[in-house]
């Protein structure tokens, strides 16, 4: 399957693309809309199976190397999921040809105080956790709202994307970023930005 079949695919939920790599490689590059789900032989497929709930959506993967896309694909089979195409490269072929792959950036309270005019600051915490103290002149946007929103940043811009500790931050960044945007997660969140004593605001 060629790279735009595959995106297609993916835009039309008919196929799920599954990367089995790290999450630092993860990060660095994906097919934009695939699932980081790092592979494990102690039931990893099973969870795979889990999530995906009977549903009949096509399976696709990518891998490192052909030995753990040969063992994924077996593990999978071995709990009644079909894999319809794989990438056994990391994704070599695919940078080489120039397409497009999503990246997240990370980057600590600290550089993105010192690095402030640099970005553009997106809280995604809930309107309650703001009261708590946000970051000046941040753009304050629930996570679950983010897609009715994206119509409101700039390709041409860069954003640094916090919450409370940095998990939603992180998977609201990865929104961000499949949909071609510069994006990066402040790592610790606001609870860190907090502890080393760098400034916040707080609502009237």
């Amino acid at each position: 399957m060629d790279y735009e079949s595959l995106m297609e695919k993916i835009q039309n939920q008919e196929i799920v693309v599954i990367d089995t790599r790290n999450n630092h490689e993860f990060m660095k590059a994906h097919i934009p809309g695939s699932v980081n789900a790092p592979f494990s032989p102690y039931g990893w497929a099973r969870s795979i199976k889990s999530w995906l709930s009977g549903t009949k959506i096509g399976l696709a993967l990518v891998a490192e190397t052909q030995e753990f896309a040969s063992k994924a694909i077996e593990e999978l089979k071995n709990v009644e999921l079909e894999v319809q195409e794989y990438i056994s490269d990391g994704l070599a072929k695919l940078k080489e040809e120039g397409r497009f792959l999503s990246s997240v950036g990370e980057i600590t309270p600290d550089d993105l105080y010192r690095e402030f005019d640099r970005y553009t600051v997106i809280d995604v915490r809930e309107p309650y956790e703001w009261m708590s103290g946000t970051i000046k002149n941040s753009i304050k946007v629930p996570m679950n709202d983010l897609p009715s929103r994206l119509h409101e940043f700039n390709r041409s811009d860069r954003y640094a994307v916090i919450c409370a500790h940095g998990n939603r931050s992180e998977v609201a960044a990865l929104f961000l970023a499949d949909n071609g945007l510069n994006a990066a997660t402040v790592m610790g969140g606001m609870q860190q930005w907090i502890s080393e004593q760098l400034p916040v605001e707080f609502e009237e």
